[in-house]
């Protein structure tokens, strides 16, 4: 069980790292943060929306393995 904890973690981690480094910027810098620009910022069905969705779903399976990581390890 603590393998499997352990493999999930390290491929939802991956999952994660890839999924951010293939979106693209949601801002254009300083004049968007001052309202400046679009405010809607996936299409639906897009790639950018696809890895959005990847993205988050990868967080949660990480920090639930990593939980179970911790608890197996000092359970042992």
């Amino acid at each position: 069980m603590f393998n499997v904890a352990v493999a999930l973690a390290l491929l939802s981690g991956v999952a994660i790292i890839v999924a951010v480094m293939l979106q693209k910027t949601k801002s254009d810098g300083f004049s968007a943060a001052m309202g400046g620009s679009d405010s809607a910022r996936f299409t639906p069905g897009s790639k950018e929306e696809r890895l959005d969705k990847l993205a988050k779903v990868a967080a949660v399976i990480w920090v639930v393995s990593c939980l179970a990581v911790a608890i197996l390890w000092y359970r042992h």
